[in-house]
C-alpha cells in the first residue's frame, strides 16, 4: 500500500512539473502588459514635446511603435502631452499598454505683465519679460520662445524688440513645459520711451476717436502693470504722457480753478483735465461739467482756447500742477481740484500732501525719495519719474510745454534752486508703492 501511495505521488510530482515546463515553453516569448515600461523626463523641446522611452523589463531584443505597424528598435518617441498606446513585439507576440504624457510643472514663475490682456510696443521698442521664478534651485530656469509673427516681433535674451506694426502673439515655454501665451500689439501711435524735449507741441484734432480709445488703453495698461492707486503706477501715467506719446502737450493757464474754488468741484478742460485718459478727440467732452467751463470752451488738447492769463487764445493744455493731478487721478490716486500750493489761504494743494523734504546735499545723498515723488517749489509742482546713478529726472510742465527734465542727482538739482522739496508719497498712495523701477524700460 505504501509503494501505491508512494507511485502516485511521484507520478502527481511529474505531471506538476511537466504541467510547469509546459507553461515555460507556452509562455516562452509572450509579451504581458504588466513589464512594459513607460518613462521620460519631465523635459520638453522646442515643439513642447517628451522624450519618451518604453521598455519591457530591460530586454532588447523587442521593437515598439505607436501604431502597430511602423515598429522600431529604438523605442524613444517625441511625443505631445496626450493618450497613446505603446505597441511591443518580439519574434512570437505582440502587446501594448495605454499610457498619458501630461506635463508636472515643477513650480510657477510670472511677469508683470501678466496682470494685462495686451502689451503695446512701439515699432522700435523693446520690453523685458522680468520673470520671477518660484521653482526648485537644481531647476534649469531657460526659457524659449515661440513667436506667432517674427515680421512683426523678435524675443532675444528675454527681450521683446519690435520690428513692425501689427498684433502678434508670443509663447513662454519652461523645459518642464509650463508656459505662458502674451498678445502683443506693436503701434505707430506711440514712441520708445526716451527724452526728447523736441517733440512738437500735439496738433489740433490730430487724432481720431479710434486713436484716443487706442491711446487710452495703452496708458491704462501701463498703469495697471505698475500697479494701480500706487507710487508706480502714477509714475507709469506720467511717464507715458513725457515719454511714449509722440507730441508735448502746451503749457496753458487754467482759468478758472482758483475763482471758482469752493463752489464747484473741479474746473475741467481749460488748463486742468480731471478724467481718465488722453484729451485728444471731441468725444471727450461729454466727460466734462460744462457748467465748471470758461472762456469759451471746451476744446481739446493743441487747440485753441481763449486764456484770460494773457488775454488772447491759445492752445489748450495743462498747468504744472494740472499735468501732475491728471497723472495721479489715472495712476489711481484723484487729489481733487488743486493747484501746486501758490495760495497761502488754502489748505489743500498738492504743497500739503505731506511733510517737505528739503533738497539739501546731505538729503539727497538718502533713499528718501523715490520715483512717483511729489516734487516741486513754492507755486511749481512736478513728478519724479526716472533715478540713476547720477541723475534724477522730472516730468514738468513749464512755458511752452511738458517736458523731462535732467538735473545732477547730488549737486546740481540743489545748486539750480528750481525744485526745493520732495514730499514721500509711500504713505499717501492707497496702494503703496507698487512695481517700481528707478528707471523705464
Amino acid at each position: 500500500m505504501k509503494k501505491v501511495v508512494s507511485v502516485i505521488g511521484l507520478v502527481f510530482s511529474f505531471l506538476i512539473i511537466g504541467y510547469a515546463v509546459y507553461l515555460l515553453i507556452a509562455n516562452y516569448g509572450k509579451i504581458t502588459v504588466d513589464k512594459i515600461r513607460i518613462n521620460y523626463e519631465n523635459v520638453i523641446n522646442e515643439n513642447e514635446e517628451y522624450l519618451v522611452n518604453v521598455t519591457y523589463d530591460g530586454k532588447d531584443n523587442i521593437k515598439c511603435s505607436l501604431d502597430n505597424i511602423d515598429y522600431t528598435s529604438k523605442c524613444s518617441f517625441l511625443l505631445k502631452e496626450g493618450n497613446y498606446k505603446a505597441y511591443v513585439t518580439n519574434e512570437k507576440d505582440t502587446s501594448y499598454k495605454d499610457f498619458t504624457v501630461k506635463k508636472d510643472y515643477l513650480g510657477i514663475f510670472s511677469s508683470t505683465i501678466d496682470v494685462i490682456d495686451t502689451y503695446y510696443l512701439a515699432v522700435g521698442g523693446k520690453k523685458s519679460f522680468n520673470f520671477t521664478f518660484d521653482y526648485p534651485e537644481y531647476f534649469d530656469k531657460t526659457v524659449t520662445y515661440k513667436v506667432e509673427d517674427k515680421n512683426i516681433l523678435k524675443v532675444e535674451n528675454d527681450i521683446m524688440y519690435a520690428v513692425s506694426a501689427g498684433t502678434t502673439k508670443v509663447t513662454a515655454t519652461l523645459k518642464d513645459g509650463n508656459s505662458k501665451t502674451y498678445n502683443v500689439v506693436v503701434t505707430d501711435l506711440i514712441v520708445p520711451p526716451v527724452i526728447n524735449n523736441e517733440k512738437q507741441i500735439v496738433p489740433c484734432n490730430r487724432y481720431t476717436l479710434e486713436e484716443n480709445i487706442l491711446l487710452d488703453k495703452i496708458l491704462e495698461s501701463r498703469v495697471l502693470e505698475a500697479g494701480f492707486g500706487t507710487r508706480a503706477g502714477v509714475a507709469a501715467a506720467a511717464r507715458f504722457l513725457s515719454l511714449e506719446f509722440p507730441y508735448s502737450i502746451p503749457y496753458f493757464n487754467e482759468n478758472g480753478r482758483l475763482d471758482s474754488h469752493g463752489t464747484r468741484p473741479r474746473v475741467d478742460a481749460e488748463g486742468r483735465y480731471y478724467h481718465k485718459g488722453l484729451y485728444l478727440n471731441s468725444y471727450k467732452f461729454k466727460e466734462l461739467d460744462q457748467s465748471a467751463i470758461t472762456s469759451g470752451g471746451p476744446n481739446i488738447w493743441g487747440c485753441l482756447v481763449y486764456d484770460r492769463f494773457i488775454s488772447r487764445m491759445n492752445k489748450n493744455g495743462f498747468t504744472c500742477s494740472g499735468f501732475v493731478t491728471w497723472a495721479m487721478l489715472n495712476g489711481g490716486f484723484d487729489v481733487g481740484d488743486v493747484g501746486a500750493g501758490d495760495s497761502s489761504y488754502l489748505t489743500d494743494e498738492l504743497s500739503d500732501l505731506g511733510v517737505h523734504n528739503i533738497l539739501t546735499y546731505d538729503f539727497m545723498k538718502t533713499t528718501e525719495y523715490k520715483v512717483g515723488d511729489f516734487i516741486g517749489t513754492d507755486g511749481h509742482a512736478g513728478l519724479i519719474i526716472g533715478i540713476d546713478e547720477k541723475n534724477i529726472y522730472t516730468a514738468e510742465t513749464l512755458l511752452p510745454k511738458l517736458e523731462v527734465y535732467t538735473y545732477d542727482r547730488y549737486k546740481g538739482i540743489v545748486d539750480t534752486k528750481e525744485l526745493t522739496y520732495t514730499i514721500n508719497m509711500h504713505n499717501v498712495y492707497p496702494n503703496g508703492d507698487g512695481y517700481i523701477t528707478d528707471m523705464w524700460d
